[in-house]
């Protein structure tokens, strides 16, 4: 009896026990299921707010690329730089027509009379036009008219001192005064657009054989429409990644210009569901204190043919009125997010089947799997969600594509030297790299070459540079780097270093052999100069100075011409 009571009693400790220990198992069994969702849960939602946080980053470089680019021409069109830009177009489109008259006349002087040669090379000059109402007129060394387009009673008549028309005695006059082939003139016209009397400056050239006064000119006035033709072309062509681009509407909901949906161009958005960025962009922008905006929205996208959630900044260019915009599809997020819901559902069950299987085995070795319970679903995910942070926080430092600093962690360390340099009196010099004709690689490589030859110039460079040089992506095709404690001639050594390196090396994409050029602008920072952007600004200028001068060139900021 007493062995009966003893094994009943046994049988109902192990039946307690194991009682016990199942309650035990399953309350940990959920709590460990709890936590590990909030662990995910947690993750999910740190890695969709990193994500968001470098495309808005990324984002802003972007718009800033666009942006400059606007400026660029706008800068063009202030009173102290107008009338150079219209001395340098005017040099180009009669450079142009130059080149085609000697050419025409060397292949044919021999075949022709002079007088059909001249008749021939007046019907060239009379029919040749530029932009919207460039043309060219001809006239001769007696200030007698031979060829007017637009104003055919002109022709044949002498004008000398005539201030209806000043343009022919004037250049004469200076061509005999100075003994030069070409001058510019400036005096007012009329101008039919403005229905007023307009300052207009012309260039006008000797045609040797002939003794031509071959002219044209601009009024100042035009310059304005004619950047902003300019900006646009600009930035319809401008690219970046596999599918970013760039559009601009103005603050009263009209498209201006879509480098996409051309179709788009001078309508008005407004209470439009498929193209709903134009009038979210306005609104924003109106209703924040801030030029600048961030806005999400659905739209198609024509890779995966389905509407999907799209983040876009604006940016209001105020000159003009222009507002520019850029965006990307948030769909690597969402795939990405959707792939760990999937994978913590997976995991939930293969976590439960453990646990019963485990369970069996409880009882000898609780202490065993309560210590593989806390270290693998608490310890682990803890330290693998504090490495993910780590990681975030380094990418965002990071250029995605040539692995070197991208244009905010640039901007960072090289105020940082600047500040360095100012506190031990040492000197700091600024380069200013871009890619010479860079869109002909992608038009004829395509981009994903381009993007090989972005990432082969940034080793090239690397390996020109001191170690503690900072070296680092600016946006597009354009680099920076900050160089400690150099002089003006150190400076355009190692500028010329990399330009030559660059010049030499053949860069093997699949079966292309690609060569290419860079320009180069460079300025030894002033003392006065306390913010990194001045310096940036003024190495930028020397090298938009060494691109309008041929290209493949080192220049400073005081055009100084590195050889």
């Amino acid at each position: 009896m007493l062995v009966k009571d003893t094994q009943s009693l046994k049988i109902k400790i192990i039946l307690l026990l194991s009682t016990l220990i199942i309650i035990i198992t399953s309350v940990l069994t959920l709590l460990c299921i709890e936590n590990t969702d909030k662990l995910v849960d947690s993750n999910i939602e740190l890695f969709s707010t990193t994500f968001m946080k470098n495309e808005k980053e990324e984002l802003h470089n972007k718009i800033d690329l666009g942006f400059n680019v606007i400026n660029m021409y706008y800068e063009q069109t202030k009173p102290e730089y107008i009338e150079k830009t219209v001395r340098r177009v005017l040099i180009s489109h009669q450079e142009q027509l130059f080149s085609q008259l000697y050419s025409f006349y060397t292949l044919n002087k021999n075949k022709y009379s002079d007088t059909e040669l001249k008749n021939k090379l007046k019907c060239l000059v009379q029919y040749a036009r530029y932009g919207k109402n460039g043309y060219f007129w001809i006239n001769n060394m007696d200030n007698k008219m031979i060829m007017h387009p637009i104003k055919p009673q002109y022709n044949n008549h002498y004008f000398i001192n005539d201030s209806m028309v000043p343009f022919v005695s004037l250049g004469v006059k200076k061509l005999k005064k100075t003994q030069k082939d070409e001058v510019f003139i400036k005096y007012r016209f009329y101008n039919p657009a403005t229905q007023k009397y307009d300052f207009k400056v012309s260039l006008v050239k000797i045609f040797k054989p002939f003794g031509w006064v071959i002219g044209t000119g601009s009024y100042l006035s035009d310059i304005t429409p004619l950047a902003k033709a300019e900006a646009l072309k600009n930035i319809q062509a401008l690219r970046y990644g596999k599918n970013g681009y760039f559009w601009i509407n103005d603050i009263n909901y009209k498209m201006i210009m879509h480098p996409i949906k051309p179709h788009y161009n001078g309508k008005v958005f407004i209470h439009t569901k498929k193209v709903p960025f134009v009038e979210l962009g306005v609104n924003a922008l109106k209703k924040s204190m801030n030029d600048i905006a961030i806005i999400k929205y659905n739209f198609y996208n024509p890779a995966t043919q389905k509407y999907e959630r799209k983040l876009s900044i604006v940016k209001i260019f105020r000159p003009w009125n222009w507002i520019i915009g850029t965006g990307v599809y948030l769909n690597t997020v969402d795939n990405s997010i959707a792939q760990v819901e999937v994978s913590k559902n997976l995991k939930e069950k293969e976590f439960i089947v453990t646990i019963i299987l485990l369970g069996i085995f409880i009882i000898l070795f609780t202490l065993v799997i309560a210590y593989f319970l806390i270290v693998h679903f608490i310890v682990n995910p803890i330290n693998t969600l504090t490495h993910e942070k780590e990681y975030f926080e380094e990418i965002s430092q990071i250029d995605y594509l040539t692995k070197i600093l991208n244009r905010r962690a640039f901007f960072e360390e090289a105020n940082k030297y600047l500040a360095y340099a100012r506190r031990n009196n040492l000197s700091v010099s600024v380069m200013m790299i871009d890619i010479d004709h860079f869109k002909n690689i992608n038009d004829t490589y395509g981009h994903e070459a381009g993007d090989f030859v972005l990432k082969e110039l940034a080793k090239i460079i690397g390996r020109c540079i001191r170690e503690e040089d900072i070296f680092g992506r600016i946006g597009g095709e354009e680099f920076g780097i900050s160089i400690l404690n150099t002089k003006e001639s150190t400076l355009c050594t190692m500028a010329q270093k990399i330009r030559e390196a660059i010049e030499k090396s053949v860069i093997s994409y699949k079966e292309h052999r690609i060569t290419f050029t860079i320009s180069i602008g460079g300025y030894k920072v002033e003392s006065t100069v306390e913010n990194f952007d001045i310096a940036l600004n003024k190495a930028d200028q020397a090298l938009y100075t060494a691109k309008n001068t041929g290209r493949n060139k080192v220049t400073l900021f005081n055009k100084i011409l590195c050889s």
